[in-house]
C-alpha cells in the first residue's frame, strides 16, 4: 500500500482502462490485435499529459491528480453523455462540466498538500481494480478464442475445385449491405424500388425472391465466400458462444479469392470500415480510404474529440466535410483530424465508387470484391448525395431519410453498372449485385423474432447478376447466395461444384450464434413455399 500512495500509476491505468472497457464490451467483434495501436497511443498521450501537469503543478502526484482528470474528461466524454443529457446538459454544457470537473482536479492538487498520499492511493486502487476487472473479461475470452483456433483446420490455398476451362472476363462481387429485395424493401419502408427494373433492361437476371443464407453480415458472406453453408462451426465451436472469430477467419481467407487467385486472376479488395472485410490477407491489393480500424473509430467517437470539433468547427463557421481528393492515400500537405463514424461511411463508399470506375483499365483478369456500407445506416447521403447530418437522420421520418440514402446509392449503382459495360460485349464481365443481409427492423438494431413478414424483411435482399452468354432464367426464383459463385465457376469455369439446397438460418440471440435454425419454409418472398406477392 505504501507503493501505491506514493507511485501515481492511476493516469495511465485509466487511460488503459478506457481502451480495454471498450474491447471487453466488444470481445466478439475485435481481435487482440486491434487493441495495440490505441492501447500504445492512449499511454504515451496520457504519458505526455502527465509530464505537462507535472511541470504546471511541481510535483508527480499533483500533476497525476490533473492528469487523470484530463484523461477521464477526455476518453469518457462519449460514454457518459447520455447520462448528462438526462440532466438537461447539451453539448457544451457537458464540455463545461468536465472542464469544471479538471479545475476542480487542479484545486485539489494545489490545496490538499497533507492528502495527496490517500488520494493517490484511492486512485490507484479505484483504477487497477477497474483493469483487473477488464482483463478479467479479455483474457478468459482470447483464451478460449486462442484454443479454437488451434483446434481448428489451418488456412489452405489448395482451391474448392478445378476449372476445367477459363473466361475471358473480369468479376465483379459488389456488395450492398442491407439492401433489401423489393419484396423486403416495401414491406419495411413502403419503398417502391425502381433499379431491379432497370438492371434488368440492362441484361441482369433479377430473381424477386434472392434471399441471405445467414441474418448477419459476416456469417452470411462466409457462407457467400466459401460456397457452403457453416454447420461445421456448430460442432467445432458449440451452440452457447457469442464468438464471430470463426465465420470472419473464414471470411478472411475465402474459398472464392483462392479458386480465382489459382486460376489466373488478380484479387481487388476494396474494403469497407467494417473490421470484417476491411482487409483480405488473400487479396493482391486492398484498395481501403484511411487507415483507422473500426475499433479505433469506436474510441474516437466515444471520445471528447468529436464535441471538440464540432464547438470549434461552429466557432469558426466551418463548412461540412467534402469529399476527400486525395483517395489513392497521397500525402497532402496537412494531416486532417480523424474523421468520425458518420464521416467515414462517407468517406469510404464514395473511394469505393471512385475505384470501381477505374478498375475496369487495370491489365489483366480480375476479381473484384467491394464490400460497400449502403444503404446501411448512419444515413449520410441525401438524394442527390448531399451531407445528411446526424440531427436530420434521427429527425427523420425514417422511411424518407432511408429513401433517399437509397436513391443516391442506386444513383452510383447506375454509374458504376454503365462503366463496367462501356466497353463492346465480348469484354463485359461477369457483375454480381447483391446485398449479404436485409434491412434491420428497429433502427440500427437487430430486433429479431420467428414471424415470416419479420424473417422475410431480414432475408430478403436484392440479387442481380450480369452473366454473359448465359439464357435468362438460368438462376431459379429461390436464389440465394450459397449458390452465386458455385453457379459461376461451374458454368464459367467447368467446376465441378453443384448446386446446394437454398436454405436459411437464424439463430436465437447473439449469445447462440451458431445454434443454426433452419427457417426457410417460413419466408414469404417470392418463389417460397410461403411465398406471397407484396
Amino acid at each position: 500500500m505504501n507503493l501505491l500512495s506514493r507511485l501515481p500509476l492511476h493516469p495511465f491505468l485509466f487511460a488503459a482502462y478506457s481502451v480495454l472497457f471498450v474491447y471487453a464490451a466488444n470481445l466478439s467483434e475485435v481481435l487482440l490485435v486491434d487493441m495495440i495501436d490505441p492501447l500504445g497511443r492512449a499511454l504515451i498521450v496520457s504519458g505526455g499529459v502527465v509530464a505537462l501537469c507535472l511541470l504546471l503543478f511541481w510535483g508527480a502526484r499533483r500533476g497525476a491528480l490533473v492528469a487523470t482528470a484530463v484523461v477521464v474528461a477526455f476518453s469518457f466524454f462519449g460514454h457518459l453523455a447520455p447520462e448528462l443529457t438526462k440532466l438537461s446538459l447539451d453539448e457544451r454544457g457537458q464540455l463545461t462540466f468536465w472542464g469544471i470537473v479538471v479545475v476542480a482536479a487542479a484545486v485539489v492538487a494545489v490545496l490538499a498538500r497533507g492528502r495527496l498520499a490517500s488520494i493517490t492511493l484511492g486512485l490507484n486502487i479505484i483504477s487497477l481494480v477497474l483493469v483487473v476487472m477488464t482483463l478479467a473479461a479479455i483474457v478468459p475470452y482470447e483464451a478460449g478464442r486462442a484454443a479454437r483456433v488451434a483446434a481448428g483446420p489451418p488456412p489452405t490455398d489448395v482451391p474448392i475445385a478445378q476449372a476445367t476451362r477459363l473466361p475471358d472476363r473480369d468479376i465483379y462481387y459488389l456488395v450492398f449491405d442491407r439492401y433489401g429485395s423489393d419484396w423486403s424493401l416495401e414491406q419495411r419502408y413502403g419503398i417502391d424500388n425502381d433499379l431491379p427494373e432497370w438492371l434488368s433492361g440492362r441484361g441482369f437476371q433479377v430473381v424477386p425472391g434472392a434471399r441471405a443464407n445467414y441474418r448477419a453480415t459476416d456469417f452470411s458472406l462466409a457462407s457467400t465466400l466459401n460456397m457452403r453453408f457453416l454447420d461445421e462451426l456448430t460442432a467445432t465451436v458449440g451452440r452457447e458462444s457469442d464468438d464471430r472469430t470463426p465465420a470472419r477467419q473464414l471470411l478472411s481467407r475465402h474459398e472464392v479469392g483462392t479458386f480465382l487467385r489459382a486460376n489466373g486472376y488478380q484479387y481487388f479488395h476494396l474494403g469497407a470500415w467494417y473490421s470484417a472485410t476491411r482487409s483480405s490477407p488473400i487479396a493482391d491489393r486492398v484498395l481501403t480510404e484511411g487507415v483507422d480500424t473500426e475499433f479505433s473509430s469506436v474510441l474516437h467517437d466515444t471520445s471528447m474529440l468529436p464535441a471538440l470539433e464540432r464547438l470549434f468547427g461552429e466557432e469558426a463557421g466551418a463548412e461540412p466535410a467534402q469529399e476527400p481528393d486525395n483517395d489513392l492515400g497521397e500525402e497532402s500537405g496537412e494531416q486532417p483530424p480523424p474523421p468520425s463514424l458518420r464521416e467515414r461511411h462517407r468517406n469510404i463508399a464514395l473511394f469505393q465508387f471512385r475505384q470501381l470506375q477505374r478498375l475496369p483499365a487495370a491489365p489483366g483478369r480480375k476479381f473484384v470484391f467491394a464490400h460497400i456500407l449502403l444503404p446501411h445506416a448512419p444515413i449520410v447521403f441525401g438524394p442527390a448525395g448531399e451531407v445528411v447530418p446526424e440531427t436530420q437522420e434521427k429527425a427523420g421520418p425514417e422511411a424518407e431519410v432511408v429513401g433517399g440514402q437509397l436513391t443516391y446509392t442506386n444513383a452510383r449503382i447506375r454509374e458504376t453498372v454503365a462503366a463496367l459495360l462501356s466497353g463492346p460485349p465480348e469484354t463485359h464481365p461477369i457483375i454480381v449485385i447483391q446485398a449479404d443481409e436485409g434491412p434491420f427492423l428497429c433502427g440500427n438494431t437487430d430486433c429479431m423474432d420467428l414471424e415470416p413478414e419479420t424473417l422475410g424483411v431480414r432475408f430478403g435482399i436484392l440479387g442481380a447478376y450480369y452473366l454473359p452468354d448465359m439464357p435468362p432464367g438460368s438462376l431459379p426464383a429461390t436464389h440465394s447466395a450459397v449458390n452465386t459463385f458455385r453457379f459461376i465457376f461451374r458454368e464459367y469455369f467447368g467446376a465441378d461444384l453443384p448446386a446446394l439446397p437454398d436454405r436459411s438460418f437464424t439463430w436465437p440471440d447473439n449469445d447462440h450464434l451458431y445454434d443454426f435454425q433452419d427457417i426457410t419454409d417460413l419466408l414469404p418472398l417470392p418463389g417460397s413455399a410461403a411465398g406471397a406477392d407484396p
